[in-house]
């Protein structure tokens, strides 16, 4: 098996949340892009049809204006009888993705390239944390500490988080259940943080920046209203992880936040995880 590597999906645009969920069999809309399609596939395949999540809240708001990585897998075409079709990895540098459109004009005379892992990245500002013990938003409260400074009505400060310094979230990373135990969550993982230390300017635009992009959305109006402060992202990066893979974040490095409590979401209890990164060119 040849080495993974995953393909990067500049921020689609608001045309993603009129795509149909489940994705449509039907010609799709020409303006969504092929790999924002495939990438939903992975999607929902592991929380909707695998862990019973709610397909209406699969996109949402954050989609148009984050990176998506996305991993294939060729798999090869019929063979004669008694040969079953193998799947194999397009070469390629973990640490270095592919544009999306470049890797569609690569010839695969070997098979079809099947979308098996995907991670997103959203950039700064954030929506507000969920209130620790809250079931889908509704419910839950905010620990009472004297120390604990609010920074708005939603939001606290935590040992791990000063409640204004910018961050990025990672999230719905999945990969299908049969190409498990072959280390794409982490590649993802490591090849986004990667990407990110190199792109730092790239993932904080200014407000008016994201309104001539059209990335309109629960983050960006909080940032006009003055929620969070204008200054460059650090480095710092947070995880809404389900419960069940806290381990897996620790091992790459994340710290979960105990302020942050847990929080139960489409059934799945969540925790919030925090790890800082280091720059390229920082000083």
């Amino acid at each position: 098996m040849s080495t993974p590597f995953p393909t990067l999906l500049p921020p689609p645009g608001p045309s993603v949340l009129a795509h149909p969920l489940p994705p449509s069999t039907s010609a799709p809309d020409p303006a969504i892009p092929t790999a924002f399609t495939e990438a939903l596939s992975v999607r929902i395949a592991v929380f909707v049809d695998e862990q019973h999540c709610n397909p209406a809240d699969e996109i949402d708001a954050d989609d148009p204006r984050s990176w998506h990585w996305i991993v294939y897998a060729s798999v090869s075409g019929p063979k004669s009888s008694g040969s079953s079709s193998a799947p194999n990895f397009s070469n390629g540098s973990p640490s270095q993705p592919q544009d999306a459109a470049q890797a569609s004009e690569q010839r695969r005379p070997s098979g079809v390239k099947l979308p098996i892992a995907t991670i997103r990245l959203v950039p700064p500002p954030q929506g507000p944390h969920p209130k620790p013990g809250s079931v889908d938003g509704v419910g839950g409260a905010w620990p009472a500490a004297g120390s604990q400074e609010r920074r708005s009505s939603h939001d606290i400060s935590t040992a791990m988080h000063d409640g204004h310094e910018p961050y990025i979230k990672l999230g719905r990373l999945a990969t299908l259940e049969e190409y498990r135990g072959l280390g794409l969550g982490k590649l993802l993982v490591t090849t986004t943080l990667e990407w990110a230390a190199r792109n730092a300017e790239s993932l904080h635009p200014r407000v008016s920046e994201k309104e001539g992009m059209g990335l309109e959305g629960e983050g960006v109006a909080r940032e006009r209203e003055g929620v969070v402060r204008e200054e460059g992202w650090k480095g710092l990066v947070l995880v809404h992880a389900q419960k069940g893979v806290e381990r897996f974040y620790r091992g790459l490095g994340f710290e979960t936040d105990e302020g942050l409590g847990e929080w139960v979401e489409e059934g799945i209890v969540h925790v919030g995880m925090w790890r800082r990164v280091n720059l390229e060119g920082a000083t």
